[in-house]
């Protein structure tokens, strides 16, 4: 089997190589340009509207349409300053066509069946299955990996050197449609990190737990201790946020989550693990901290989450699992990060992993679009080091500068506005929301990520898996069928679950739920899955 490491693997037997090409138009991309990219074949003419570096793109104006959606913490895209200082640099008017959050996907749906296409989809959220429908199927989206080489030198050379990149970016055709945004920074490497109370532990005298029976006993201290000190008994040991948590926090016990699933793959082996004794294990430890009052009574409550955070910025959590302290910089300095628990078989894993790729489908461009070399190009810049800054920071001297290590610092007019943080950083750039083109390092995450945020990272690093594998394309038909599975498959495991940890259901019932779980399709996905693999890796 050919071996993936964390960010660098194999090239996909099944992709097509990237390289350059382009319009066969000097005033921009033609039909047959178009034609051309969606066959694969190459053209070594340089349309002479584009200029291949620097900026301005164009040397002379062009307008391109731009379909997305706006996060409720964004200014509307005309008066965002990141576009209009984009435009004067690229010589590239753009025609907004933006809708607020809510509603988007019926909108989006409805713009590909009219089939009037806008240039360029940014924040569109493009998923597996609308890239499957919408690129491979109708082709309404355009085959972008012959323009990489030449018109996004900076992505392409991220995919070279970057293998993970191109396999989770390649459809079940062997082409590329969309660009994704990338994280590669280490508070990107993972979703939550793990969070205790160094107040609390200093207070009682107690070690950071090393294990799950040692954070049992630190948490039932911080039940009856009165470690806050304020003679009520108002402390929650444990805080874990929903039922969707639940699945990537079973590293102690060796579940991994492989296919932003629960998946483990070991020695080419695709393994779903809803069914196994390990998981069973892992529930039964979550329903003793329940039942003990150690667990947050409410986490599985639909309607929680304001709850949740209150507690969490009021510091009555002892211990929890958050992806940054973004919600709770108040009181952050009372907490600090630990490593992973060794589990009962040795295991002391940070599964909760990403391949670094944390949005798909975060631009596309039509296959309308009559400059597909400009439109690019428009996105590359966000994949340098230059633009990276530029898409989260802004203009230096004007919303941040650099410190003396040469990182970039917000200015603190937009870190503490009274409207807030992310609503005045929503009228600078995209970065409310994510889902944006754009490159994330350990120089740029700082605008969400807090110094104690990239610390507590830090020490989870040297515990993720050392493969993290992307969930593999799919052609439509399957794509179709892994959907249905997994719709029903995913709300009966959340359902099951919950009941087993607050304490509805018994362990007797395990082989019920397991065999139910067959019914609905697990083994059918994990063949699917496998089938998948074996293409791709062996």
């Amino acid at each position: 089997m050919k071996k993936l490491t964390r960010l660098l693997v194999p090239v996909m037997a099944a992709a097509c190589l990237l390289a350059a090409c382009s319009s066969e138009s000097s005033s921009g991309g033609s039909s047959a340009a178009v034609s051309s990219a969606q066959s694969g074949s190459q053209s070594a003419e340089v349309p002479g509207y584009v200029n291949k570096e620097g900026f301005p793109i164009v040397n002379e104006p062009i307008t391109l349409s731009i379909f997305g959606s706006r996060d409720q913490n964004q200014a509307e895209w005309k008066e965002m300053l990141f576009f209009q200082k984009y435009q004067e640099m690229t010589g590239i008017t753009l025609d907004f066509q933006e809708v607020p959050a809510q509603g988007f996907d019926e909108k989006k749906s409805l713009l590909f069946a009219s089939n009037e296409l806008p240039d360029l989809f940014v924040r569109s959220s493009l998923n597996e299955s609308e890239v499957s429908m919408y690129g491979v199927s109708s082709q309404q989206l355009l085959v972008l990996d012959p323009y990489l080489e030449a018109y996004a030198p900076n992505l392409y050379s991220i995919m070279q050197e970057n293998e993970i990149v191109k396999v989770s970016q390649t459809t079940s055709d062997g082409h590329i449609y969309i660009l994704p945004e990338l994280d590669f920074s280490d508070t990107g490497k993972m979703g939550f990190k793990q969070w205790i109370n160094k107040t609390w532990l200093d207070k009682l005298d107690l070690k950071v737990p090393t294990t799950p029976e040692e954070l049992k006993e630190v948490l039932i201290a911080f039940r009856d201790k009165d470690p806050n000190g304020n003679n009520t008994a108002d402390e929650i040991p444990l805080g874990i946020r929903e039922v969707s948590s639940i699945y990537v926090l079973g590293g102690s016990w060796g579940l991994e989550h492989q296919f932003a699933d629960t998946v483990n793959i070991k020695d080419g082996e695709v393994k779903y693990w809803l069914t196994d004794d390990r998981f069973k294990e892992y529930l039964t430890y979550l329903h003793e901290l329940y039942s003990e009052k150690l667990l947050w009574q409410d986490y599985y409550k639909t309607d929680s989450r304001p709850v949740w955070r209150s507690n969490l910025s009021n510091a009555l959590f002892g211990a929890f699992y958050m992806p940054y302290s973004d919600v709770f910089i108040n009181v952050e300095d009372q907490f600090i990060g630990y490593e992973p628990l060794k589990g009962p078989y040795g295991d002391q894993i940070w599964a909760d992993a990403s391949t670094g790729v944390i949005a798909k489908g975060a631009f596309a461009v039509s296959s309308t679009c009559e400059y597909p070399e400009a439109a690019l190009r428009w996105a590359d810049y966000f994949y340098s080091e230059e633009g990276s800054v530029f898409y989260r920071y802004g203009v230096e001297g004007e919303t941040f500068t650099y410190d003396e290590s040469k990182v970039p610092r917000i200015n603190d007019d937009i870190l503490n506005a009274s409207e807030g943080f992310m609503t005045a950083l929503g009228k600078i750039n995209l970065v409310p929301g994510g889902g944006g083109p754009n490159l994330i390092t350990n120089q740029t995450d700082g605008i969400v990520a807090s110094d104690l945020t990239k610390e507590v990272s830090a020490v989870l690093v040297p515990y993720l898996p050392e493969t993290v594998y992307p969930r593999p394309s799919l052609d439509e038909a399957t794509q179709e069928r892994v959907n249905a599975i997994r719709q029903d498959l995913e709300k009966y495991r959340d359902e099951s679950v919950t009941k087993f940890i607050i304490g509805e259901w018994g362990f007797d019932q395990w082989d019920t739920y397991c065999d139910t779980l067959e019914t609905i399709g697990l083994s059918e996905l994990q063949q699917i899955y496998q089938d998948a693999y074996d293409s791709l890796y062996k």
